[in-house]
């Protein structure tokens, strides 16, 4: 099997950061954005709702990072984040679009946002009603 250099340092990455016991995090090659997010001092910068279904933007200051998360929601709703390096302008995304599999809530993955402003969005899978917070 043969590894390219990319692949041996992305290992070595994620070798690291699960010997540091940062579990519960994503990491991906670089240039996607994913990354390891602390969520200990997590907070909740933007909220919408769609329907019943609760949408957050949360919010990492110590790792600059932010994830979407629905609660209240039901199997097959889902919920993404974009990202707008314009104030909104433009943007990139749906970024790690996140179905609820059971249960009644989910998030996305955590994405670097030092220099960008972010928002969650959710669909109601019943209803294919589709909104997002505002932009942080």
């Amino acid at each position: 099997m043969q590894f390219t250099k990319k692949a041996a340092v992305l290992t070595a990455g994620v070798a690291l950061l699960t010997g540091l016991g940062l579990t519960g995090t994503t990491a991906q090659a670089a240039g996607t954005g994913v990354l390891a997010c602390s969520t200990g001092d997590a907070v909740t910068k933007k909220t919408n709702m769609v329907d019943s279904i609760h949408i957050e933007l949360r919010y990492s200051p110590s790792t600059r990072c932010a994830w979407g998360r629905i609660y209240t929601a039901d199997p097959g709703d889902q919920v993404w984040v974009d990202r707008s390096s314009n104030g909104g302008s433009t943007w990139t995304g749906p970024m790690g679009v996140t179905t609820v599999q059971s249960g009644a809530d989910t998030h996305t993955p955590a994405y670097n946002d030092a220099g960008y402003v972010m928002r969650a969005c959710a669909k109601n899978d019943s209803t294919g009603t589709v909104r997002c917070t505002g932009w942080y």
